[in-house]
């Protein structure tokens, strides 16, 4: 085999992808342009929802009665953590609270300052300094906070209405069903007909017992507050999260002053204690996730990176009728297939690279606050890239040499595509496992095409070097792809093939 002829069948043949433009979209402008967009756009839409969610006033369904008991203890809750309130407020630098709604607008303020990374909350002295108080927080203050904003959002944005004034269809929706311990107040079927409908005019139902203030009294007694929600529905499983999170801070703050009164400390509600010792630092955390889902994206833009390539370059110039045109040149035909392959190579190598890239960049500069990734310290090892940057070139031989010998069958392009096609599903499902988090790295994977590249990109990107994994992994890739490469040659130096019309 001549290596100038070769070249020349391989230059020829990559003008020619690069002027289709199917190629250079899968190749180029899909893994540069259009994923990062569509990632950024989804990550800022989904972002966008969840703070429309948590800003939106919610209808709850309760008694009068209940609804005096909520915002008194939500009053008294502010009252018993007045003074630990203000010391908050002070020590972030906010003034304090007077009631509950400005409690509400300060928790809001100080929530959405936390989100921001350094350099987001801007030059002004005062924001700086406290942003850094607001890092610096120990746990309880966390607490209290995190308390605040319960407290406070349940009040502000929440519509009540009669419990007794609920009128919804006493038709359920498939699927429906009315506990049977339910409170005979939430029982009756037009409340759980107004929580399921599609007006969604009550997104949830409170009911509290009558005697409520006889149970406070009785520490040995818990206060039962009944919420009816249907979880099927995201504004419905919000108004329960709602008041999970009051009853949850009223709880908490209920304890403080129950063990205030009887001079105990806190180890008498909480005897034990569970202290986390994580070796695994934020970095290797996310480098965990990270390994994940970067192999499966690696070697699904690989194939993809081929995919039309090979359809092109094969049916493409069978239907263009330049396939008879080169097969006149004084070349051989293995030199014909050598020149096509290392053209189809190239574009699957090229794809994941970009694909890697455009992915990193979009994660550090476009989906994570700024600021984020330096705060998470990643730190790739270079002989870890370089052993999961080695096991893209068989993934992509193999791809190019399968691609190549499929589409060679076709008579168009359209029936490349159809006989193509079922090739993705036969990689997704091996490629999938470095998204399985509880599959170990068993030295039996190895020896499975695909799933072994998945699961060795997942531990070197994590720094744990498998050097038996590896060889074996990358011998039978080897191995795999010279018979696939051989039997595609194979394809080229069959006349009936080749001229499959």
């Amino acid at each position: 085999m001549n290596v100038r002829h070769v070249s020349i069948i391989a230059a020829k043949e990559l003008r020619d992808v690069l002027r289709d433009r199917r190629t250079l979209i899968f190749m180029l402008l899909l893994p540069i342009v259009v994923m990062p967009l569509i990632m950024i756009g989804m990550s800022k839409l989904m972002m966008s929802q969840h703070r429309a969610k948590e800003e939106r006033e919610l209808t709850i369904a309760a008694t009068p009665a209940a609804q005096t008991m909520i915002t008194a203890l939500a009053s008294q809750w502010q009252s018993d953590n007045a003074w630990a309130i203000r010391a908050l407020m002070a020590r972030i630098g906010f003034e304090s609270a007077a009631g509950l709604k400005d409690m509400a607008r300060l928790s809001a303020k100080a929530q959405d300052l936390r989100r921001k990374s350094e350099k987001q909350a801007g030059t002004d002295a005062a924001t700086l300094a406290s942003w850094k108080a607001l890092r610096d927080l120990g746990e309880p203050e966390r607490d209290l906070l995190r308390d605040m904003d319960s407290v406070s959002h349940l009040v502000a944005l929440t519509n009540w209405v009669d419990l007794d004034a609920v009128r919804g269809t006493d038709r359920l929706p498939p699927g429906v069903t009315i506990p049977a311990d339910l409170p005979p107040r939430l029982a009756a079927s037009r409340v759980a007909g107004a929580i399921t409908s599609k007006e969604k005019a009550v997104h949830a139902a409170v009911d509290v017992v009558d005697d409520y203030d006889l149970l406070l009294e009785q520490a040995s007694l818990s206060v039962p507050i009944t919420v009816l929600y249907d979880a099927s529905q995201s504004l419905s499983k919000e108004a329960y999260d709602r008041l999970d999170a009051f009853v949850e801070a009223l709880g908490r703050a209920q304890v403080r002053v129950r063990l205030d009164e009887h001079q105990l400390k806190t180890g008498f509600v909480k005897p034990f204690e569970l202290k986390a010792a994580n070796l695994a630092s934020d970095s290797r955390e996310i480098q965990a996730v990270i390994g994940g889902f970067l192999p499966y994206l690696i070697i699904l833009f690989c194939f993809f990176g081929a995919f039309y390539p090979s359809l092109d370059l094969t049916a493409g110039e069978k239907e263009r009728f330049t396939l008879e045109t080169l097969l006149l040149a004084p070349v051989s035909r293995l030199e014909i297939a050598a020149g096509k392959f290392v053209v189809v190579f190239l574009a699957a190598v090229t794809a994941a690279v970009l694909t890697t890239a455009s992915m990193a960049m979009t994660f550090t500069h476009g989906i994570l606050p700024q600021g984020t990734a330096e705060a998470f310290n990643l730190e790739f090892q270079p002989l870890a890239l370089v052993l999961a940057a080695s096991l893209i070139v068989p993934v992509a031989a193999l791809f190019s040499a399968m691609l190549l010998g499929v589409a060679l069958f076709a008579r168009s392009f359209k029936e490349a595509q159809s006989y193509a096609a079922p090739l993705q599903f036969l990689i997704i499902a091996p490629a999938v496992a470095s998204l399985m988090p509880d599959l170990e790295t068993e030295i039996k994977w190895a020896w499975v095409p695909l799933m072994n590249v998945s699961l060795l990109m997942k531990e070197l990107l994590k720094g744990n070097y498998l050097w038996e994994f590896y060889t074996i992994t990358l011998v039978s890739m080897l191995v795999l792809t010279a018979v696939v490469v051989w039997l595609s040659s194979l394809m080229f130096r069959r006349e009936s093939v080749l001229m499959r019309t």
